[in-house]
């Protein structure tokens, strides 16, 4: 299968395919919205979502963060630090982080992004307030537990008395608060 270039017509040229495939015709202003099958409906929706968060990409760039329907989990748009050159969403919860993706560009990493549900430009400063919240703390905490648990510094039952103790010293600060 060939490399996708323009990941900013990927929508777009699904429409065409279905077009092609319902054997519907683009009417004569040329208007992709008339027509009145669903699918092609639908995907010139997700079209118009996606093309506003490249909008914003243009705006903004690196830094820019993305949020699923719900609101409830968040991506960050970056340069990914551990593989140069390449792009990457690293997602997060209130917890802390969740997930990343890598891809050779900032237009796929978006796509990708996308597709993973993050659908919404979010508030530029929503990394910053997450952060300081003890939920946050904690679960950077966890994770840092969760890496060495995979790379064998730490046992599956090492693990979970280390979890333990993170949220026996989370409740004595708010006892003692």
């Amino acid at each position: 299968m060939a490399k996708r270039e323009n990941f900013r017509d990927y929508f777009a040229d699904q429409i065409v395919t279905l077009r092609e495939f319902l054997g519907e015709k683009t009417n004569e202003t040329g208007d992709v919205n008339a027509s009145s099958h669903s699918l092609i409906r639908e995907s010139q929706a997700r079209h118009d979502k996606l093309q506003v968060l490249y909008a914003e990409l243009d705006k903004v760039g690196a830094g820019m963060i993305v949020v699923n329907e719900s609101g409830d989990s968040w991506a960050l748009i970056l340069p990914d630090a551990s593989e140069p050159g390449r792009f990457r969403y690293s997602g997060f919860r209130a917890i802390g982080w969740t997930t990343h993706y890598t891809c050779d560009t900032f237009d796929e990493v978006i796509l990708e992004a996308f597709q993973a549900g993050y659908t919404r430009v979010a508030a530029s400063d929503t990394l910053d307030k997450l952060s300081v919240t003890t939920e946050w703390i904690k679960g950077c905490e966890r994770l840092a537990a969760i890496q060495a648990h995979q790379g064998g510094e730490l046992s599956w039952i090492e693990m979970l008395a280390k979890f333990n103790e993170i949220e026996a010293k989370y409740a004595q600060q708010q006892l003692a608060a």
